[in-house]
């Protein structure tokens, strides 16, 4: 039995609003890793990345994902990058059941324009976001190859996404086990 839900993707498939309904439905907390690292350096990511570095973000991220996964009874939300680490895939694959969240790089583009705090994205910089999403798809697929489950975002709302990732984890975990934990 997993201790823990996992939701790794690229920013924009919806972890974080999909990650609290699911976490609400199963009755768990709710955790987000990217929310923990702007409380710890009280700034936004994009402002972390400007003044502190990426190499200042990852490992903050790598603390926080570590701390996370020693929870238990918990819906974890990952940053986009998060799970290219080594040390925080294996952290990943030890006890948790990892969920994946897809969409196509312009419905990732359109999302994020649109989010509150978009020219705050370290992603989004420059003349090609567009391309720069693909090419950290691609440069990412081998570490969200790991999910155990993909779930398809594209069309679905946050509630049919929790449906359909509910509905994964039942044919392959009994829910009344996962819940009873």
């Amino acid at each position: 039995m997993p201790d823990n839900i996992v939701l790794i993707g690229f920013s924009g498939t919806g972890k974080s609003s999909v990650g609290q309904l699911l976490a609400h439905r199963l009755g768990w907390s709710f955790v987000d890793t990217d929310a923990l690292i702007v409380a710890r350096f009280g700034k936004a990511i994009g402002v972390v990345f400007r003044d502190e570095g990426e190499h200042a973000f990852r490992a903050a991220e790598r603390e926080i994902v570590a701390a996370a996964c020693d929870g238990c009874r918990q819906v974890i939300s990952l940053g986009g990058g998060a799970p290219v680490a080594p040390d925080s895939r294996a952290r990943l694959r030890d006890r948790n059941l990892i969920v994946r969240l897809d969409a196509s790089p312009e419905t990732i583009l359109r999302r994020l324009t649109a989010s509150p705090g978009a020219e705050e994205r370290p992603m989004l910089a420059g003349a090609d976001p567009l391309g720069r999403i693909g090419a950290l798809l691609r440069a990412r697929s081998d570490a969200y190859a790991t999910a155990d489950v993909a779930i398809d975002t594209e069309h679905g709302t946050p509630e049919e996404v929790v449906d359909a990732i509910l509905e994964k984890i039942a044919s392959t975990t009994p829910l009344a086990k996962l819940l009873s934990r």
